[in-house]
């Protein structure tokens, strides 16, 4: 059987590039090859074996039919609503998904569920950082499947989103906290392979995490 490797990295049309070369790099390490899908280039038949929804600007709040909260200022329509026909087709065709930051705020706004529009209004215990480097701990649910991923039930990582989850979609559940118990990671209830995470691992090449993700990542588009 031919191995797929028909991963689509989405993006926007006029940013991430560094987010599509480290991530695509990331999946090459691991046999499969990544095609970047944004608004100006995408088909709506382009073949898709996994799913990957990276970070970026802000959803649009009129997508989802909510009110624009003053700390949103980029919006990008067009994105959003390629991403979420790619993602429907994933979720009807059983493709395995993986959500980056705004990624993973997209799977759960698509399963019904909503975020906090602005962290730094929130009140918080601890100082919620805002940086390219790990400096934010996390938790990791001991029966989740991140937590087969990684083997660990702690772990440091970056954070450069201004937004949260707020009640989980439906089918979803947490698979991650941070200190102020804010959700760094979600999966499905169920068997399939729908994972997102808060945070860029595509950013942390350095991190043993990061090479585990996607390794998991490209081994479920390979067996499907």
């Amino acid at each position: 059987m031919a191995e797929k490797t028909n991963i689509i990295i989405t993006g926007s049309s006029k940013g991430s590039r560094s987010a599509w070369v480290t991530s695509r790099a990331l999946l090459t390490l691991f046999g499969v090859n990544a095609r970047f899908l944004h608004p100006d280039n995408w088909d709506k038949n382009t073949q898709m074996d996994g799913l990957l929804l990276t970070g970026g600007v802000d959803i649009d709040p009129h997508t989802f039919h909510t009110s624009r909260h003053p700390s949103v200022k980029k919006t990008e329509p067009l994105r959003d609503a390629m991403e979420l026909f790619l993602l429907e087709r994933a979720l009807t065709q059983n493709i395995p998904v993986m959500g980056i930051c705004r990624g993973m705020q997209l799977i759960n706004l698509f399963m019904g569920g909503s975020l906090h529009p602005h962290i730094p209004e929130m009140d918080l215990d601890f100082r919620h950082p805002h940086s390219l480097l790990p400096q934010n701990t996390i938790k990791i649910e001991p029966k989740s499947h991140l937590h087969k991923i990684l083997k660990a039930e702690k772990l440091k990582v970056n954070a450069l989103h201004h937004q949260t989850v707020r009640t989980l979609g439906k089918g979803l559940k947490v698979a991650a906290k941070d200190t102020n118990g804010l959700i760094q990671a979600i999966e499905t209830d169920n068997e399939d392979f729908i994972l997102g995470l808060q945070w860029h691992p595509e950013f942390m090449p350095y991190h043993w995490s990061t090479y585990r993700i996607f390794e998991a990542f490209s081994k479920e588009i390979k067996i499907r």
